[in-house]
């Protein structure tokens, strides 16, 4: 089987609804409002949530990589709100993602590639895409900017057409995958990520896997070489996400 790195994983999920299909290969999203920051930089101390002064030693880096990746995933599943953002490089292109989570079914960010961007808001089984024109013309031209600029499609994270787009919905899709695509992890150094202790795992050459060594033990940072990378911070800081006016939903089902 050929090996598939990070930005392999991040691709693959980011595109292939046969409505789409056209695009979404190279731009999806779900994002809030508001302006994010699309570099990403080293996750804070204050940012992670994580690991304060007075944050206990979590044990993580005295065992074995694949208990650190269990308990890893364990805590970041169980986070109740946090932040995922990177970037991710594919020949000349870079795509940019920024999600905010709070629970395991509400999800709310956006994923962008040049001019093209798409927003996803995830409530449940319902998920709402919102993409800028550029987006909307990639996918049908003109018609299609005149019938969804400014509106939101609704679909469902069981629609099958639209499966792999809303796993960017699921906090810890990527990071499954980042691991299965290796196989096997190799404890290496400890160190900071922006303050924060941690261990690093190493897989493949260039993909590393930063996990929190004070206070829960978060994923902190995934490395896929240069130019990829995704980061988890923001823990338990609050995100309050909400469905879109119905005013400006339009149902998807409508289409099929």
């Amino acid at each position: 089987m050929p090996h598939r790195t990070l930005r392999d994983h991040t691709l693959r999920a980011a595109g292939t609804p046969a409505a789409l299909m056209l695009l979404l290969a190279s731009v999806a999203a779900c994002g809030p409002a508001e302006k994010t920051e699309t570099t990403p930089r080293a996750a804070s101390t204050s940012a992670t949530g994580s690991a304060s002064p007075a944050a206990a030693s979590n044990g993580v880096e005295k065992l074995k990589s694949a208990e650190i990746l269990a308990r890893a995933r364990k805590a970041t599943g169980s986070a109740r709100f946090l932040r995922m953002r990177g970037d991710v490089q594919e020949g000349g292109d870079t795509f940019k993602l920024d999600f905010r989570f709070a629970g395991k079914t509400k999800a709310t960010g956006w994923f962008q590639q040049g001019a093209e961007r798409v927003e996803i808001t995830r409530i449940g089984k319902d998920v709402y895409l919102k993409g800028n024109n550029a987006f909307w013309k990639s996918i049908g031209g003109k018609g299609a900017v005149q019938l969804f600029s400014g509106k939101h499609l609704k679909t469902t994270t069981s629609n099958a057409d639209f499966k792999d787009l809303a796993a960017f919905t699921s906090r810890t899709a990527l990071f499954d995958e980042a691991v299965k695509a290796v196989g096997t992890w190799t404890k290496g150094k400890t160190g900071a990520i922006g303050g924060t202790p941690a261990v690093t795992l190493t897989g493949a050459p260039g993909e590393e896997i930063s996990v929190a060594t004070r206070g829960e033990p978060y994923v902190l940072v995934m490395n896929g070489g240069p130019g990829n990378r995704i980061e988890y911070l923001a823990y338990e800081q609050p995100v309050d996400v909400q469905r879109p006016p119905a005013a400006s939903v339009v149902d998807g089902d409508a289409f099929e």
